[in-house]
């Protein structure tokens, strides 16, 4: 699953999903996530594909991970759209959205987000739930329109300011082996650019391909998914645009994400907030186990500061889960949520 592994790349621990059984209705995937459900004009007339389900107020908004998709949702918002209606979508390049010529950043990602609630007639406020790199959208997007949001649950979520945390957390030595994984990262999502643009990952010559889901993901319409969108230009070009804002450090210590989020930070009021950070211990190839413990740190402390930013935030650490709890441990995503559905509707 090597798109699934460059959320990790972003969140600094990598390693795949844990298989934990949940009930995923049949057909659920491919019905949902398969294809087009309602694709929604916004900015120059771009169209972002958003799927749907259930009834009430407030609507759930679930934002995927880097390399991800709204596939990732499935063992949560089904349990949700039970209770209130529960919307995943697709990001520019992602899914069935059109892509776009503009930086995959922060900046921008907030504002296709803003330009998707109010263009599809969602009514507000709503409660985001970002996992990985689209928990950062999620914190900065309430930052900047704190109307909106009736609440936010943010699933092992990258933040602010992450490379410089980590980076002193773990020292020069180690900063400079993720770096070079990163240089390392760019120079692969150039060629599976190069293979989507000439239309050879499409041969069956290109099966497997490292640019494809590969090995492949045990349920098969997530695996079809996959291989769909992984064959086109533009899905490869926005995860390659998200690494490049997230991950890739300038002179100044920090990625082009990291300073678009400090200026539009500050605080959440007392919105409810619900931070759930992965209880299993990162595995960094390269790095120490000294290293990966003060990785390990560092990011529980991020989360901590995030919790932080409202009057009514809490941070739990989420026991026998790796970077994607809502596969790990569905349950505890969904009771967060539920939690924060019944503080908004009060």
């Amino acid at each position: 699953m090597r798109h699934q592994n460059l959320c990790f790349v972003l969140a600094i621990f990598l390693g795949m999903p844990m298989t934990v059984a949940h009930a995923v209705p049949p057909g659920f995937v491919a019905d949902h996530y398969g294809r087009p459900q309602t694709l929604v004009a916004i900015r120059k007339e771009r169209r972002l594909n958003m799927a749907c389900i259930g009834a009430g107020r407030p609507t759930v908004i679930f934002l995927s991970g880097l390399g991800s998709g709204t596939f990732d949702w499935r063992k949560v918002q089904p349990a949700i759209g039970k209770i209130t209606r529960a919307c995943a979508y697709d990001r520019a390049g992602y899914g069935f959205s059109d892509p776009t010529t503009e930086p995959a950043d922060v900046d921008n990602g907030v504002s296709d987000l803003h330009a998707l609630l109010h263009a599809s007639g969602v009514t507000t406020p709503v409660i985001l739930v970002g996992h990985s790199l689209g928990g950062l959208y999620a914190t900065v997007y309430a930052q900047q329109y704190p109307n909106d949001i009736a609440g936010i649950v943010l699933v092992d979520p990258a933040f602010a300011g992450q490379a410089r945390a980590i980076a002193n957390a773990v020292g020069s030595q180690a900063t400079a082996k993720m770096a070079a994984s990163d240089v390392q990262t760019l120079a692969a999502l150039d060629r599976c650019i190069s293979l989507a643009e000439t239309g050879r990952l499409a041969l069956p010559a290109e099966a497997k391909s490292d640019c494809l889901d590969n090995p492949a993901d045990p349920d098969p319409d997530v695996h079809r998914e996959r291989d769909r969108e992984a064959k086109t230009a533009g899905f490869e070009r926005a995860i390659r645009s998200e690494v490049q804002a997230a991950n890739i450090v300038g002179s100044d210590g920090q990625t082009i994400d990291d300073r678009e989020s400090t200026v539009r930070g500050g605080g959440l009021g007392a919105i409810p907030l619900v931070v759930l950070t992965r209880g299993n211990h990162s595995d960094l190839p390269g790095l120490s186990a000294e290293e990966d413990a003060k990785a390990d740190a560092a990011w529980k402390e991020g989360h901590d500061r995030l919790a932080a930013l409202s009057t009514n935030g809490t941070n739990a650490v989420v026991p026998q889960s790796g970077h994607f709890i809502q596969l790990d441990q569905p349950s505890a995503v969904i009771a967060a949520i539920e939690r924060v559905i019944a503080s908004a509707r009060r």
